[in-house]
């Protein structure tokens, strides 16, 4: 079986071969370079499933592949869901950027009032059915003021689980264990 992972980052990507090859399903998963995909799809949508669907479908017509495709947000309470599903265009510049912006934003409220969520979709749309299958999973946490860890992207190095321990300071391993790609994986494939 193929399938066509409908992303143009690499971490996702990569994210994606290495929980699929640690289940031991033997699938070949392709990128969409690898099928001579370029486009970008626009995220408009009003939610992080209907991104995430958008895109499956998208690349799924334009490959004929069964498609994987996966949205996230960052959703912080006081900041009534800010930045929400627009997380990484939620300012401009680097992911370092993003982060500063966000603490800026929090600098006069205590760290246990910063509670947040990474909410996570999977999408994935078979072609020759017209079917999807999705799959939703949310991380809590709280945003810190300390910048630790170099495991992650986005807002990982910043994003405080209950354990103490930040989302950027997790083996892949672990943070297979709670995220919606391991979890959504995982569901797909009935394991």
């Amino acid at each position: 079986m193929k399938i066509l992972i409908g992303t143009n980052n690499e971490n996702k990507l990569n994210q994606f071969r290495r929980i699929f090859r640690n289940l031991g399903f033997d699938t070949e998963l392709v990128s969409l370079k690898d099928v001579g995909i370029t486009d970008d799809v626009e995220e408009n949508e009003d939610s992080l499933l209907e991104n995430a669907k958008k895109k499956a479908k998208f690349y799924a017509e334009k490959s004929n592949l069964l498609t994987l495709a996966d949205d996230t947000g960052l959703f912080v309470d006081v900041l009534n869901g800010e930045p929400g599903l627009h997380a990484k265009r939620w300012h401009d510049g680097t992911e370092l950027d993003r982060c500063h912006k966000l603490l800026e934003r929090l600098k006069d409220i205590p760290e246990e009032k910063r509670t947040c969520r990474y909410a996570g979709v999977l999408a994935v749309y078979n072609p020759k059915t017209k079917e999807f299958w999705n799959y939703e999973n949310n991380i809590e946490a709280v945003i810190s003021d300390d910048f630790k860890g170099d495991l992650g992207f986005g807002y990982d190095p910043i994003f405080k689980l209950e354990n103490g321990k930040h989302y950027a300071e997790l083996t892949d391993e672990e943070r297979d264990v709670i995220s919606h790609r391991g979890l959504g994986i995982k569901s797909y494939l009935n394991i």
